[in-house]
């Protein structure tokens, strides 16, 4: 008799749907995930819905256009976390057959659900899927069983492909009819705030003629398109550090450890996956201390996703040493 699948929490089931679904127009996927998510009783805070997509973008399920206002599921792979100590993900598309794969796969793997905890307002991501392995060469066979792709460690090689970030291209200002919608990004506070005047380089955003946001970054006569989060880093570069690091604790744990990043300065999509995909879990956020930090980032990632984003590294263990 075949098994059947369990029932699935929010994030799993929401996971399920876009797997099966396959893409879509952005915009109709935020609707429809914040409708699904309320009805199943989630209080949801404002922009729980994009947050939502960004985690799961971060998480390798979803790759997203946000300039093309389109999202299609990621094919699903396995891939190795790194000083993980025997662990590998499954990330990527999660549709029903999928899910009966991977309960055939109990009778010959160690896997691992891992739940990631919910943020008050934030619509839940899916379980986090570990298989344990003792030999590595046996990943690819791993991975056929599953019907996936396999890469070797996804992390470290999205790491070495991260370009340092710079401005888009050009576009035109703030039209006249749109000028009472302008606000400039605030380094000081982080956040954007009302702004008359924006004759001074910096980073903007307002409001199309069809009411769509647009974000763009002042550089003497020149404005040019930016997403948000890579035009906060580019106001950053050469003024202020905003990406930490520190070893886990522990014999041999000393080039593995937390990239803690300000909530006000959030990393890129790329640069998200790049350390969300060192653990395969979403990153921990603090409130009181409005930070977001990823787990089990080796050094060298922690330091190549800082030189993308013309940052400059904090050390906090050397720090902690005097």
């Amino acid at each position: 008799m075949t098994r059947g699948i369990p029932a699935l929490a929010i994030g799993d089931l929401l996971l399920r749907w876009v797997s099966e679904l396959g893409s879509g127009r952005l915009r109709d996927l935020r609707t429809s995930v914040r409708s699904v998510a309320l009805g199943r009783g989630i209080d949801c805070a404002p922009g729980a819905e994009s947050r939502w997509v960004r985690d799961l973008a971060a998480l390798g399920y979803l790759d997203v256009d946000w300039h093309r206002d389109w999202w299609s599921v990621a094919p699903s792979v396995l891939t190795r976390l790194p000083h993980s100590d025997g662990l590998a993900v499954v990330v990527g598309r999660r549709t029903a057959s999928f899910d009966r794969a991977l309960i055939d796969a109990e009778s010959w793997a160690t896997l691992i659900r891992v739940a990631n905890p919910a943020t008050p307002g934030d619509i839940p991501v899916p379980d986090t899927i570990l298989l344990r392995y003792e030999d590595p060469a046996c990943l690819p066979d791993d991975a056929r069983w599953l019907d996936c792709a396999f890469t070797p460690c996804a992390a470290l090689q999205l790491a070495e492909l991260l370009p340092e970030i710079e401005e888009g291209p050009l576009a035109a200002p703030p039209a006249p009819d749109n000028a009472f919608t302008v606000q400039r990004f605030s380094l000081a506070d982080g956040r954007y705030e009302p702004t008359a005047l924006y004759a001074a380089d910096g980073l903007y955003r307002w409001r199309g003629a069809d009411w769509s946001l647009l974000i763009q970054v002042r550089r003497g006569d020149a404005w040019r398109t930016v997403e948000h989060e890579v035009g906060v880093y580019l106001e950053l570069a050469g003024r202020i550090s905003v990406l930490r690091w520190a070893a886990e604790p522990g014999a041999g744990r000393s080039l593995t450890g937390s990239l803690t990043c300000d909530r006000a300065a959030p990393l890129p999509p790329l640069h998200s996956r790049a350390a969300v995909l060192c653990s395969g879990l979403r990153p921990r956020a603090d409130r009181t201390a409005r930070t977001v930090s990823y787990d089990n980032v080796p050094l060298q990632v922690a330091e190549r996703i800082a030189t993308s984003l013309r940052q400059r590294l904090s050390d906090m263990s050397r720090k902690d040493h005097g």
